[in-house]
């Protein structure tokens, strides 16, 4: 298909997403910064159900739609970047990412094709049985395409830990760990690690708006 490498996220629930697979460090890389920052093109596709095609993300209008995104996927040398959503019917499962090293866009062959890709995804996601068909969205479900993403269990045992420390709800505690994580340029699993071995505590005081 011409480009240099893919992710494919899936998600039980909205607040509740997982790398399935990565073709290599850099994939990997803008899976996991995604995760951290909540945005870039495959946050996107997975949350609108349309397909995100930037044909050069260190330009005007992909710094402005990805303020943090786009200069982080730039210095990992993905120049265009390509999501697709992971639906079936209503229902959306994730989404797959596509990111190519020179600036450019993608021919309708191609767009055709990764969408066959999503399609086959899809396919076998459903014929795995995942989602649950109870709605259960469990943390240890079932991942049928490689298993979870490192350390993104972690993350959401550490969300609940914050969510007490700080007495705020979940997506209060969340954004506090996605912040802390930012601004001390480390990867949100490893962050969420001391969170969960109790070597890092969060604290009302940090956050008096809260």
């Amino acid at each position: 298909m011409e480009v240099d490498g893919a992710g494919l996220s899936v998600a039980a629930r909205p607040d509740r997403r997982q790398r399935a697979h990565a073709t290599d460090a850099v994939a990997a890389l803008l899976d996991e910064q995604q995760f951290t920052l909540g945005e870039g093109p495959g946050i996107e596709a997975g949350a609108s159900g349309g397909q995100v095609l930037v044909a050069d993300v260190s330009a005007p209008a992909g710094a402005s739609r990805w303020p943090m995104f786009a200069p982080v996927a730039t210095a990992a040398g993905a120049r265009a970047v390509f999501a697709f959503p992971l639906q079936a019917g209503a229902i959306r499962l994730g989404a797959l990412t596509l990111y190519r090293a020179k600036p450019g866009p993608l021919t309708g062959e191609q767009v055709a094709d990764a969408v066959t890709l999503c399609r086959t995804a899809v396919a076998v996601m459903l014929a795995a049985g995942w989602p649950p068909l109870n709605g259960a969205g469990s943390d240890q479900g079932a991942w049928p395409l490689g298993g979870p993403g490192e350390g993104r269990i972690e993350v959401y045992q550490a969300t609940g830990m914050v969510a007490v420390q700080l007495g705020v709800g979940l997506q209060d505690a969340f954004a506090a760990l996605r912040a802390r994580a930012f601004s001390e340029g480390v990867p949100l699993a490893r962050l969420a690690r001391q969170v969960v071995d109790r070597r890092l505590r969060f604290h009302p005081d940090d956050f008096p708006d809260s």
